[in-house]
């Protein structure tokens, strides 16, 4: 059910969380994010695979611990199976309204960036994710 568009939904996602791989920013880094210094790809607020949560956010052994967690939490949601109101029918855009919280340019701005990403449309279902 981790597909590769799964895959790239969350790469997408997360580079627009301000996370990046190890290595990608200056020695040393003067601001790193949150995403970044939490080892937490998505900015999830809690997860059963965080050691704990730290500015806010669940904090993670490493980085493919927190984009598991990131892929899990999301497939989940494609499931309906979550404490959100997202089912298989929901749309990339009510993904991104639900995961991120954001309004206005910054939803518009997530919504256009993860689809330039992916190649996915904001209407397409969340069950074509987990195909």
């Amino acid at each position: 059910m981790i597909t590769n568009k799964l895959i790239n939904l969350c790469k997408a996602m997360s580079e627009f969380e301000g996370w990046k791989p190890d290595g990608e920013f200056e020695k040393p880094a003067k601001f790193p994010s949150v995403a970044y210094r939490n080892h937490n790809p998505g900015n999830l607020r809690s997860s059963a695979m965080a050691l704990g949560v730290r500015d806010g956010f669940a904090f993670f052994h490493s980085d493919s611990v927190g984009m598991f967690a990131m892929q899990w939490d999301i497939m989940k949601k494609c499931l309906g199976e979550t404490v959100t109101t997202l089912t298989g029918n929901s749309t990339i855009s009510d993904l991104i309204q639900i995961y991120s919280c954001s309004e206005g340019d910054q939803f518009n701005n997530y919504v256009k960036h993860v689809c330039e990403r992916t190649g996915l449309e904001p209407f397409t279902q969340l069950k074509e994710i987990i195909k």
